[in-house]
């Protein structure tokens, strides 16, 4: 059965609210916090986790553009 993700998350919904069992709903709810932490954690950014990416940068790097010559004035 292939449905679409609206679709699913409805079906989901539904058989959420219709859970009268503590334990699944215990369950549920410790599977939803194991995911949103990790979700957290893919979105945080960690300073100078990107160093040694640039492996070469030229000895004129910082050096005007002949290109802007005209906006110089």
């Amino acid at each position: 059965m292939n449905m679409n993700v609206d679709t699913q998350k409805i079906e989901l919904i539904d058989w959420i609210t219709h859970l009268n069992d503590q334990h699944v709903i215990n369950k549920v709810l410790s599977l939803k916090k194991k995911l949103s932490s990790q979700q957290e954690k893919r979105n945080t950014k960690v300073f100078g986790s990107g160093k040694h990416l640039i492996e070469y940068i030229a000895d004129d790097f910082d050096e005007p553009l002949e290109l802007f010559d005209a906006y110089k004035q």
